[in-house]
């Protein structure tokens, strides 16, 4: 085995071991997720808002005073019925979408293209935001513990984003695993604690009402109540039903049959999600929690989460206890990304088939998975989170906006769905997505009067951005398309060509070259470009043994460039011979070592993107391997 194919092997034994083996299309199909697997991935997204909803409701109840807090619990009930509502109406659509795609589908296909890129463009900025505010929500916890970690919650989310890049680059399957344990560990201990606080009293045992510190007694100041003020409470409290449509949008994800399995995995979010959030603000408003948000009073350090201070009044600040579920709630919404991983990268690809992104996100990789998607991801999320210094009370006001954007067109787009198919019992599903279309209609306009000032005009300036880009990405791909065509097309003769050999010194790298251009053209010649005259003599005194008939052309450099002279010779060549083709052949010996690379200058790839753009001329490499 030669050195070269060791050096392929080592880096593939890297990648093996980072990124795990490839795996063949065959087995796509066993990468498919049981119900048990596909809970915690599709569902991590939705379950986590617990962490947050309750404490944004808090957050914008507290700017009337505390005694407006008693309107924690009915804005939970009202949030929960429309929970339900958009819960209903999707398990209509993962059944009659069985395919996947979820609202960009329904959208393009019920309501056209237009508002199927509305859809889209909402829905992957709601992926974008899931990430980001799960993340830092998720280092929120951590640091209500760790105080002394307060000061670097942007690089722990940093971290933790490239930590779930990596695991889903291994694969759905793995990531499903990894992440099933931590899950289903949060579930049981929120469930087991909003029963302690919630039925402990039956029993004789009683929280510990929260007692807010004297400073933060100080600064509480009263207001009325006001409708605005109700109204910015219920629409922050909404950020608990983002995830929902995840399943919807995963539903080829399911082993099969996909459609029930999808629906049953989406009613048991529903119901634990239902019961955990109506449990904690049950909790927050009966012992008189008080959110005064992130940095709150100038403190530098970030504020304490809702959850913490649930934890202290039902465990009467038992720090164990209190440690064990900020743990798991900061593991859920760090895996909670999870979710926008599974399906920003899926949606993305079916854009891309479309024609409205770029190609290479429909390309899966060696484990089965989007990986330009993941990537992008990453990226778009990491840039977020640092713009916006990893607060979790900032990025909140941008969230929800995409995700009731695409609830209403989805439903609407369902509507019309079953209006034209009137199949059995199709007036009963025609009423459950109507409803469903007017009540996340009036919370969409709701969020968009009450959440914009706060931020939420981000997010409704980018997403008419990205439905720009859609179409300009698919315009290109129209014109590639038209310009590709066979239509009416008819083959020229292969017009002469004029062979130039780029030779920097005359050794056994270059003696292959100058045999390769005659075989191919009677009409060729050797170009060295002259930076150092030293150097060119001695590339004379050689020439006239190797160089045989070829015609040696000198170049003078005066500012030592390469590829400035090379280039308007290519030109010059051109315009002397406009119906020719120019063949430019790079002489290039290949190392055998990785690190060898490093030690050459490598200006084959600097020449070959000087000349892309320059009509009529080909580049070629002639390798000669050191073995």
């Amino acid at each position: 085995m030669g050195k070269n194919s060791q050096v392929r092997l080592d880096w593939s034994l890297v990648r093996r071991l980072i990124f795990g083996s490839p795996l063949s299309t065959e087995q796509m199909a066993h990468q498919r997720l049981p119900k048990i697997l596909a809970l915690p991935i599709f569902a991590s997204d939705a379950l986590s808002s617990t962490a947050y909803a309750t404490q944004a409701i808090l957050l914008n109840l507290l700017i009337a005073g505390p005694h407006a807090l008693h309107l924690t619990l009915p804005i939970s009930v009202a949030i929960v019925v429309l929970l339900w509502i958009v819960v209903i109406s999707y398990t209509q659509t993962v059944h009659a979408y069985s395919q996947g795609g979820g609202t960009y589908i329904v959208s393009r296909e019920n309501l056209g293209i237009n508002w199927g890129l509305l859809a889209a463009g909402a829905i992957l900025t709601d992926y974008v935001l899931t990430v980001a505010v799960s993340i830092t929500s998720g280092v929120q916890q951590i640091t209500s513990f760790f105080t002394n970690l307060a000061p670097y919650q942007t690089e722990l989310a940093i971290a933790a984003i490239w930590f779930l890049t990596l695991a889903n680059l291994r694969g759905a399957k793995e990531s499903g695993a990894l992440f099933a344990i931590p899950t289903y560990f949060f579930v049981l201990t929120m469930l087991g604690t909003v029963a302690v606080g919630v039925l402990g009293p039956l029993f004789g045992y009683h929280p510990r009402p929260y007692q807010p510190s004297a400073q933060q007694t100080a600064q509480q100041v009263a207001h009325a109540i006001s409708l605005g003020l109700i109204l910015r409470a219920f629409a922050s409290g909404c950020a608990a039903m983002t995830g929902i449509e995840a399943v919807a949008d995963g539903v080829q994800a399911f082993r099969p049959p996909e459609s029930k399995n999808a629906a049953h995995t989406l009613v048991a979010m529903g119901a634990i999600l239902s019961t955990i959030f109506l449990g904690i603000s049950y909790i927050a408003q009966k012992y008189h929690i008080v959110y005064y948000g992130h940095g709150a009073h100038g403190e530098e350090a970030g504020a304490e989460s809702v959850i913490s201070m649930v934890a202290r009044v039902v465990f009467h600040d038992e720090p164990i206890l209190r440690g064990v579920i900020l743990f798991a709630t900061a593991i859920i919404l760090v895996l909670a990304a999870n979710t926008a991983y599974a399906d920003f990268p899926r949606l993305s690809s079916i854009l891309a088939r479309h024609g409205y992104m770029p190609r290479q996100l429909a390309n899966l990789g060696d484990r089965l998975v989007f990986s330009n998607g993941i990537i992008l991801l990453a990226v778009f999320v990491s840039v977020l989170v640092v713009a916006f210094g990893g607060n979790v009370d900032r990025l909140i006001p941008l969230y929800a906006v995409g995700v009731f954007t695409a609830f209403t067109l989805s439903q609407a787009g369902m509507v019309k769905h079953w209006l034209q198919q009137r199949g059995k019992g199709w007036q009963w599903k025609v009423m459950v997505n109507g409803i469903g279309a007017i009540a996340t209609g009036i919370v969409l306009l709701v969020i968009i009067v009450e959440k914009g000032p706060q931020g939420a005009w981000v997010v409704l300036v980018v997403i008419p951005i990205l439905m720009w880009m859609f179409t300009q990405v698919n315009r290109h791909y129209q014109k590639v398309r038209a310009r590709l065509t066979l239509k009416d097309y008819e083959p020229q003769p292969l017009p002469p060509h004029t062979v130039l050999v780029l030779v920097p010194d005359v050794h056994r790298g270059v003696v292959p070259a100058l045999e390769y251009a005659r075989e191919i053209s009677k009409d060729h010649r050797a170009v060295h470009i002259e930076i150092n005259p030293a150097d060119t003599q001695r590339l004379k005194d050689r020439w006239e043994q190797w160089g045989g008939d070829m015609p040696l052309v000198i170049i003078e450099s005066p500012y030592r460039s390469l590829i400035g002279p090379l280039v308007e010779y290519v030109k010059q060549v051109r315009a002397d011979h406009p119906r020719h083709l120019v063949t430019v052949v790079l002489p290039e010996f290949v190392v055998t070592k990785w690190w060898e690379r490093a030690l050459h200058n490598n200006s084959a790839f600097l020449i070959k993107l000087a000349l892309a753009n320059i009509r009529g001329v080909v580049i070629t490499n002639v390798r000669y391997y050191l073995d």
